[in-house]
């Protein structure tokens, strides 16, 4: 029976995960989301040793901010809202984005991906980076896609094939004070809070909507907004800790 069960967790994690498909299409009268994610807490981050490359990396230690948080603020929370299956185009920049490795530091750290689309990964340093990314589901991680980079001005380009996840976690394996976070999203309707914790999304379709909050550490919070057609809809998160 264990071994069974253990076959049919194996068979949901590799099955494709059943999702809605996007089109692009006018959006009339369209309206918008704008709002506020807040976390009642102290920053998290802890510190790692920066031990190769130091004339390229730097010394000491590697301060790795996982809670970035200022008078309540959150910054880089993820706001999403589901259930827009056609709408605007994606912007141009989350069409094909990119991810630089420069000062041995992902650039950005927190960024948006189109589920399923390219993503391009530049090494901007001149040593080897070894760039390391998991799909995350609980407890769980998967392997996306694992590979070197040694030449610097190198830029390879990768699909974010998430199966059941949104998450998607990137490690260096050659340096390992280097993290970032990305989210994989089914459709443009979605955003990353500022420094100050807000966020805006246009063209939103008009029309009820459920929206999620969410951050790789602290997790989710949902809400409902109703967009009025050439009109602007509100809405304030407040995340806490897991």
């Amino acid at each position: 029976m264990k071994k069974l069960s253990a076959f049919v967790v194996a068979a949901l994690w590799l099955a494709p995960a059943v999702a809605l498909a996007y089109d692009v299409a006018p959006v009339a009268d369209g309206g918008s989301l704008a709002g506020k994610v807040l976390f009642k807490g102290a920053p998290v981050s802890k510190k790692m040793l920066i031990a190769k490359n130091n004339d390229v990396c730097g010394a000491g230690e590697r301060e790795i901010v996982e809670v970035a948080v200022k008078n309540g603020a959150l910054e880089n929370a993820v706001v999403v809202i589901d259930g827009i299956e056609k709408g605007k185009a994606w912007a141009a920049a989350y069409k094909k984005p990119l991810l630089d490795q420069k000062g041995c530091r992902f650039l950005p750290a927190m960024m948006v991906v189109p589920k399923g689309g390219d993503l391009d990964i530049l090494n901007s340093d001149p040593v080897l980076h070894n760039i390391h990314s998991y799909e995350v589901v609980g407890t769980t991680r998967r392997t996306l896609f694992n590979f070197g980079q040694p030449n610097q001005g190198q830029t390879l380009t990768k699909p974010v094939s998430v199966r059941r996840g949104e998450w998607v976690k990137v490690e260096c394996d050659a340096h390992d004070f280097m993290h970032a976070w990305m989210f994989a999203a089914p459709s443009p309707y979605v955003a990353v809070t500022g420094a100050d914790g807000t966020f805006a999304i246009a063209d939103v379709p008009p029309g009820k909507y459920k929206v999620r909050a969410l951050h790789p550490v602290l997790g989710v919070k949902e809400g409902e907004v109703t967009v009025p057609a050439k009109g602007k809809a509100e809405i304030t998160f407040d995340l806490e800790r897991k």
